[in-house]
C-alpha cells in the first residue's frame, strides 16, 4: 500500500490530455519514449482491487475517482491496440506475444472482478471487443523460447472465454495448456531462454493457480505442486530466491497461493517499470493468505537436467550451474559470496565464463562439481542514436508486417538475451566441497593473464526484470576466502578456500 502513490504517479490523470490513462510516465510526462508501453495498463487490474476492496489502510475503496482513472486507463488501453490484435511493449509495431497476453489477463481479471462485485462499467463492450481481438492474435502465434508468456496466454484465452461464453476460447485454452504440462522439465520447471529461473517460474506458478479458480481444472494440482518444489529449492538464507545462478537472473518471487511467502524482494525494490507490472499480485495474495515463514531445507541434491548443484548443510548454503560456468553463490554465518564467473579484459575485448551454454561439459561426484568449456565474449549491445533512427524507421514502415515483426524478435533475441558468442579461450572450474571446507579451482587456457575479476556479481542479457538491490552487497557483508593465484606459460590458475570451522 505504502507504493500506491508511486504507483498513481507514473499513471496521466489529467483529464483533458490525449493521453489520459496512460501509465506509462516516459511517454505522457517526460516525453522520452514514442509509444506508450501497454504493460504498465496492467496497472488498471491494480487499481481495480484497491476500488473493489475494503481493507484496512485502503483509501481508494469505492472512490470516484479511483474509478475515473480506471475508465480512462481501460479506453486508452483500447487506442494502443494494432489492427492484428496485438499491443506494443518496447518499440512500435512490435506485436508482443507477452504484452498481448499479459495485458489480456490483467483486464479480464478487471472485468470478472467488477462483475462479481456487481460495479457496473459502462465500457465494458468496448474492452471486450478489444480482448477478443487480442486473443485471436494469441492464438494464430506460438511461443516456445519464453514459457512463461504461454502460462500468461493460456489464461488470457480462458478469461475471453468465460467473459464473453465462448467455449470454443475455453477448450482452446484447454488444449494448450495440455500441451503446455507436458513441456515440464521433471524436476519441475519450465525453460526460460534454455534453463529454469525462479521467479518466472513463481510467475507460472501464479497463472497456473488463476487457470485452476476460473475453470476449476485439476490438471495442474499436480504440476503447480512439482514447481513449487523446485522453486522452495532455490530460495536463498537471505530470503532472495534463484539470482545469477539461473538462467534469466530474477531474484524475486511472485507471490500465491501456492508461494504465500513474499521474501526479500518487495515492491518496494521494484522499478516503476515493473512496479506497474506486476503490483497487482501482491495485493492480491494479501486478500487470500498471510505470508508464511520459510525453513531452509538441508541436504545434498544435483539436478541433472538443469545441471545445478544445491548442498544446504549446518555450515553453508552452495549453489553452482554447471550450464553457467560453475556460477555459485555461497552463504555462511550470515554472509554471502556471489560469482557469475570469471571476467576476462583484454586487448581483444572484455569475456566471461559465467554466460549460460547448453555446450559446457558438467561432472558431478561425491564432494566435486566440474565446469568446462569456452569463455564467452561479453556483448552489451546499447542503442544508439543512428542505430535508434534506422531501426525506428525499419518498424515504421515495415514493422506492421508480421513477417517482419517476426523477423525482427528472431533477430534481437539471441543478440540481446540468449546469446553465447564463444572465444578461442577456455576455462575449467572445479569445487570440492566438504563438511568444513570448499576449495573453488579456476583454470584459464589459452590465454597469458590480463584483467582478470572473480567474486562478481553480475548479468549482462537484457532481462528487464533483474538487477534490483533487495538486500544489501556490502564487501562488510561478503564472505572472504583465501586465495592463490598462479602463471605459467598459456595457463592461469586461481584458487579460492573458504573454511567453515568453530
Amino acid at each position: 500500500m505504502e507504493q500506491i502513490p508511486r504507483l498513481l504517479g507514473q499513471l496521466n490523470r489529467n483529464p483533458s490530455s490525449i493521453s489520459y490513462g496512460s501509465f506509462d510516465r516516459a511517454f505522457w510526462h517526460y516525453r522520452t519514449n514514442d509509444i506508450s508501453c501497454v504493460r504498465y495498463q496492467e496497472a488498471t487490474l491494480t487499481l481495480a482491487l484497491l476500488y473493489c476492496h475494503n481493507f484496512e489502510g485502503n483509501n481508494y475503496y469505492q472512490d470516484k475517482k479511483v474509478f475515473e482513472w480506471i475508465r480512462a486507463s481501460l479506453l486508452f488501453t483500447v487506442r494502443l491496440q494494432r489492427r492484428n490484435g496485438s499491443f506494443d511493449e518496447w518499440y512500435i509495431n512490435e506485436g508482443s506475444y507477452v504484452a498481448t497476453a499479459f495485458q489480456v489477463v490483467a483486464l479480464s481479471q478487471a472485468i470478472i472482478l467488477f462483475r462479481e462485485k456487481g460495479v457496473v462499467l459502462p465500457e465494458e463492450a468496448v474492452v471486450l471487443t478489444c480482448l477478443e481481438k487480442a486473443i485471436q492474435f494469441l492464438i494464430k502465434n506460438k511461443e516456445e523460447t519464453v514459457m512463461n508468456q504461454v502460462s500468461g496466454a493460456i489464461l488470457a484465452i480462458a478469461s475471453v472465454g468465460y467473459l464473453c461464453q465462448r467455449k470454443d476460447l475455453i477448450i482452446f485454452a484447454d488444449n494448450l495448456l495440455d500441451d503446455f504440462i507436458t513441456k515440464q522439465n521433471f524436476e519441475g520447471w519450465w525453460s526460460e531462454y534454455g534453463g529454469p529461473d525462479i521467479g518466472y517460474l513463481t510467475l507460472t506458478i501464479n497463472y497456473l493457480e488463476k487457470y485452476q479458480t476460473l475453470t476449476g481444472s485439476q490438471k495442474v494440482t499436480p504440476v503447480i505442486s512439482k514447481a513449487k518444489d523446485f522453486v522452495l529449492a532455490f530460495i536463498n538464507p537471505d530470503l532472495t530466491a534463484g539470482g545469477e545462478y539461473m538462467s534469466r537472473n530474477t531474484e524475486y518471487i511472485i507471490p500465491s497461493a501456492a508461494l504465500p511467502y513474499l521474501g526479500a524482494l518487495k515492491p518496494l525494490h521494484l522499478d516503476d517499470r515493473y512496479l506497474c507490472y506486476i503490483l497487482y499480485n501482491w495485493i492480491e495474495a494479501g486478500l487470500k493468505i498471510l505470508p508464511q515463514d520459510f525453513e531452509l531445507h538441508k541436504g545434498n541434491n544435483f539436478y541433472r537436467n538443469s545441471r545445478l548443484l544445491r548442498v544446504a548443510s549446518e555450515s553453508y548454503f552452495l549453489v553452482v550451474n554447471g550450464d553457467k560456468g560453475g556460477s555459485f553463490r555461497l552463504y555462511s554465518n550470515g554472509k554471502v559470496y556471489y560469482d557469475s564467473g570469471l571476467e576476462i579484459s583484454s586487448r581483444l575485448g572484455r569475456f566471461s565464463t559465467g554466460i549460460l551454454d547448453k555446450n559446457n561439459k558438467v561432472l558431478f561426484g561425491h564432494g566435486e562439481f566440474l565446469a568446462s568449456g569456452s569463455v564467452k565474449v561479453i556483448r552489451e549491445p546499447l542503442m544508439k542514436t543512428l542505430t535508434t533512427i534506422v531501426f525506428k524507421f525499419w518498424q515504421f514502415f515495415l514493422g506492421r508486417v508480421s513477417f517482419f515483426q517476426k523477423l525482427v524478435k528472431d533477430f534481437l533475441r539471441p543478440r540481446m538475451i540468449n546469446y553465447s558468442s564463444r572465444s578461442s579461450l577456455t576455462f575449467e572450474r572445479k569445487f570440492k566441497y566438504s563438511k568444513d571446507e570448499i576449495i573453488v579451482t579456476d583454470i584459464i587456457y589459452g590465454g597469458a593473464k590480463n584483467d582478470i575479476k572473480f567474486g562478481v556479481k553480475a548479468s549482462y542479457s537484457a532481462v528487464p526484470s533483474s538487477k534490483y538491490a533487495a538486500v544489501p552487497e556490502n564487501d562488510s557483508l561478503r564472505l572472504h576466502p583465501d586465495f592463490e593465484e598462479k602463471e605459467e606459460n598459456e595457463l592461469y590458475l586461481i584458487k579460492r578456500i573458504f573454511h567453515f570451522g568453530i
